[in-house]
């Protein structure tokens, strides 16, 4: 843990607390120790057991904990979680002014949670900073941590991470949890529950957002209301329909299947890379993923630099009927790159049909078939 003097890093863990610092040291000697010294010593320990000895060690002690340059926190010391959280609630509330959670400095908050209690709900007083900079939330446990469903009041975040943890967890028709973060700039959800008809991501300054494994979300509809946002990274998501804005500049995504939510997101992106993952030794493509495909990489028309992966070339080349009376989407593209992975670049058969779907509008791009 980075002994900074505006990081606080949380631990929910079940596991067991640390072991005992026993020191038979004079008084006098303990009262005489500069500050910086005495939080270096006591860096390492958890926070609980920080309070108990500033208490117990040295009158001049008492007070050193509220000005700890380094919190650790661990569930492990305490018999349930409420009172683990009220124990937290305690040490941020009684800050001194140099780094005071609540309002005065503390930029970086690292959450790390390991509790195996199902859907335990985390205190909601770490969701409030005039202050904070960048959020870090992830859980390392089967059960999510349940967080507020109130607007989380961050208007200095600019940085929020998120893994596996409950966004909401009943079937209320909309939930907005970001529209306080009027600063936040670079959003990552990864492995998310939200169950409410409708999930607003609704973010004035949101440049970057990433969406990774959000597999069971029971979402009727993520609507993004971002009119900065530039880059947009999907990985492996089964979203049943995504409504973004259409002025973004770059696009990621890796999945398993065409997407049906691609239409009329991408008036002007100008960088794309789609990677799907429908390659199957010894057995055909489908129809039906080609169709797919085709309508996908119609809706990215407005690129200038395409990358493609080779399952989706190959799978379009098998069905050259489908292309035949497709006119080129492309009238932009400057490069064309397909990327092989792991497979020979030299057996690559990518069909005539396919090449004029790519290419017949576009004539001076460069293509490139290279391995990974």
């Amino acid at each position: 843990m980075a002994k900074s003097s505006n990081h606080i890093r949380v631990l929910y863990n079940h596991e067991g607390g640390g072991g005992m610092f026993r020191a038979a040291l004079d008084e006098d000697r303990l009262s005489s120790l500069p500050h910086e010294l005495i939080h270096q010593i006591l860096s390492d320990f958890d926070t609980k057991f920080v309070v108990q000895t500033c208490l117990l060690l040295s009158p001049r002690w008492k007070l050193i904990w509220t000005s700890m340059p380094c919190l650790m926190f661990s569930s492990g010391d305490f018999k349930t979680l409420p009172k683990f959280a009220e124990f937290v609630k305690h040490v941020l509330s009684h800050r001194n002014h140099t780094v005071d959670f609540t309002g005065a400095s503390v930029q970086e908050l690292t959450v790390d949670s390991s509790s195996p209690e199902a859907h335990h709900e985390i205190s909601p007083c770490l969701f409030s900073s005039h202050t904070l900079e960048h959020l870090t939330f992830r859980t390392f446990t089967f059960e999510r941590c349940l967080t507020p469903k109130t607007p989380w009041d961050f208007p200095a975040l600019t940085t929020l991470y998120l893994d596996d943890i409950s966004l909401c967890d009943d079937e209320r028709e909309y939930v907005d949890l970001f529209s306080k973060c009027v600063n936040l700039r670079n959003l990552t959800l990864e492995r998310i529950t939200v169950k409410a008809k409708v999930f607003d991501i609704i973010t004035p300054r949101l440049s970057d957002l990433r969406l990774r494994l959000i597999n069971d979300i029971d979402s009727n509809a993520i609507k993004v209301i971002a009119p900065r946002l530039e880059n947009l990274t999907i990985i492996d998501c089964s979203i049943k329909e995504l409504n973004i804005p259409s002025g973004f500049s770059s696009f990621y995504y890796k999945g398993y299947d065409p997407s049906q939510w691609f239409k009329g997101c991408f008036h002007s992106v100008n960088k794309v890379t789609v990677s799907l993952s429908i390659y199957c030794p010894n057995q055909p493509y489908l129809q039906e993923d080609a169709r797919g495909i085709v309508n996908m990489l119609q809706e990215l028309r407005s690129a200038k630099f395409l990358a493609l992966n080779l399952d989706i070339v190959e799978c379009i080349s098998s069905f050259p009927d489908l292309l035949s009376g497709q006119p080129s989407p492309f009238s932009n593209l400057i490069s064309l790159k397909v990327e092989c992975g792991t497979r020979d670049a030299c057996k690559v058969k990518i069909s005539a049909e396919a090449r004029k779907f790519f290419l017949e509008n576009s004539p001076t791009a460069t293509f490139i078939v290279k391995k990974q």
